[in-house]
């Protein structure tokens, strides 16, 4: 069986060769790469080598890439010099999915207005909303030219107001959505219903458990997700890829605190690793698609 699971497991920084030998050990085959996707960090052709020998080497596919987030440079920055910097890093990143010779999508976050916003909040969001349009508008030929395609992931707490605009404003061809159920379980606004509207539109999804208060990043089956209903939109949407699990230790109740994420110890990481297989499966095999 074919399975996707974030390459950021256990850390988003630092030499990343360890831990996919375990994935590939571990039976995963694909991909979502997340390494530094929460910095500024551009990858240059020495490291884009190094990990095309490691993809080799564990017999891997990258399938989606997550886009940089958090950082100052982005794609939908208020101050023009970084708005443009940040699409500098989108194309850094479509550069890499060619290299790498990735399958899927590049995936970004992209402004949004949430329930409990205060209107000082909201004002600047739409600024950053003006700054995103600018950034998808001078990014369409590049994508063209490219053949290459963003899936805009729905963020917790979103109201929706700004993403509904862009799918239905932007090209499906070059802009699409991520599923992501998580995002979509916490209690501040639940959006599977949103996802199933748009779900004609879903070319990416990141797949995890919550108990609904926070972003948790657990297995399948330990929060308050509806996998049964995750299983029915995934079978109805427009999605083809492998199915891809967002996952990270952290939260999970294998991590141990005493240690940092991307050095716990060897026996917390295996079961770890055994366990995430067992409920990713164990997902999988309630979805028709892989019937």
């Amino acid at each position: 069986m074919k399975l996707s699971v974030s390459s950021n497991l256990f850390s988003f920084t630092g030499d990343p060769d360890r831990h996919l030998r375990m994935i590939s050990e571990y039976g995963f085959t694909h991909l979502l790469w997340g390494q530094y996707g929460n910095s500024d960090f551009a990858y240059g052709k020495y490291e884009l080598s190094a990990i095309k020998k490691m993809l080799k080497r564990y017999n891997l596919t990258i399938q989606d890439i997550h886009g940089c987030a958090n950082g100052d440079k982005s794609w939908f920055s208020v101050p023009e010099y970084q708005r443009k910097a940040g699409i500098e890093l989108i194309i850094n990143r479509l550069r890499m999915m060619k290299t790498l010779n990735a399958t899927g999508v590049l995936v970004m976050h992209q402004p949004r207005i949430k329930t409990n916003s205060t209107p000082e909040e909201i004002a600047y969001k739409r600024q950053q909303f003006d700054s995103l349009r600018r950034s998808m508008d001078e990014l369409v030929p590049v994508l063209e030219k490219m053949d290459a395609k963003i899936a805009l992931e729905n963020m917790p707490g979103d109201t929706w107001e700004f993403l509904r605009y862009l799918l239905d404003n932007y090209p499906p061809e070059l802009f699409g959505l991520c599923f992501d159920c998580g995002h979509a379980n916490i209690n501040l606004k639940n959006q599977f219903a949103e996802c199933e509207e748009y779900k004609s539109r879903i070319c990416s999804v990141h797949l995890h458990d919550n108990n609904g208060t926070g972003d948790q990043h657990l297995a399948p089956f330990y929060g308050t997700v509806d996998w049964e209903r995750t299983a029915k939109l995934l079978d109805s949407s427009a999605y083809t890829g492998v199915i891809n699990f967002e996952l990270h230790v952290q939260k999970s109740p294998f991590f141990n605190p005493a240690f940092p994420g991307n050095a716990q110890p060897p026996e917390a990481e295996a079961a770890y690793m055994a366990d995430i297989r067992e409920r990713c499966e164990r997902f999988a095999r309630m979805c028709q698609r892989n019937g």
